[in-house]
């Protein structure tokens, strides 16, 4: 089976148009979303509603937790909280219930294997950033209970395999943080338990100006060309 992931689209419409064009050509089964539905970019009812419309799965983000009544806004950087401030008066009223209701974590038992997705990470699942550099040790305790566990909110593609079982983050949609400013995701065959991360180019000018229409910071644009 395959099975697709998603992250850190953040109110990217362009970006997760253009990724799930890419993942059409895939032979997917499944596509599941690890969180920051949005935040940053100005297209959050769009892409909220484009994933209700396709029945994608996801657990709930720091900014999708955030958004509806701005909760740990201290927590956000200048950046950050603009855009919360922006997405809270733009989003419609069910598309924040929708952020409100989605789980902190879930689970998928298939073909023999035990998922857990999470934004952050099992033990804080909307604030612990799990990166590349994260202690093996760690990563290890998280999979004493899991075959697979996916995680978002770094915006930087990764996994590592220990025997049979594994940690992965698909790195970002919306708004990549590696260096590479295509969009990011990644897709698992779990007969072979092979991980492909897949980078996919998109109308960024268009998506950087729509922020700075937006009157969104200027940054939040530009650095959507840098992948910083």
């Amino acid at each position: 089976m395959r099975i697709a992931f998603i992250s850190d689209i953040h109110s990217n419409l362009e970006a997760l148009q253009a990724v799930l064009d890419d993942i059409k050509k895939e032979r997917v089964k499944h596509i599941y979303c690890l969180g920051d539905i949005v935040g940053y970019g100005a297209n959050p009812n769009e892409v909220i509603e484009l994933l209700k419309k396709l029945n994608i799965p996801s657990v709930q983000g720091n900014h999708d937790f955030a958004v509806p009544d701005l909760k740990d806004f201290n927590k956000f950087n200048q950046y950050a909280q603009v855009a919360l401030k922006f997405t809270q008066k733009v989003l419609k009223t069910e598309n924040k219930e929708f952020l409100k209701n989605l789980p902190e974590t879930n689970t998928l038992t298939t073909v023999g294997l035990t998922f857990f997705f999470a934004h952050g990470s099992p033990d804080d699942p909307h604030w612990e950033y799990i990166f590349p550099t994260t202690p093996e040790v760690r990563l290890k305790k998280f999979l004493e209970k899991y075959d697979v566990v996916v995680l978002g909110h770094t915006h930087i593609p990764f996994y590592k395999k220990f025997g049979r079982k594994l940690i992965m983050n698909p790195g970002s949609v919306g708004q990549p943080r590696d260096g590479i400013p295509e969009a990011s995701y990644a897709i698992i065959d779990t007969e072979i338990m092979q991980i492909v991360n897949n980078r996919v180019e998109y109308d960024i000018d268009t998506a950087a100006r729509k922020i700075i229409t937006s009157k969104l910071p200027f940054y939040l644009g530009d650095r959507l060309h840098t992948g910083h």
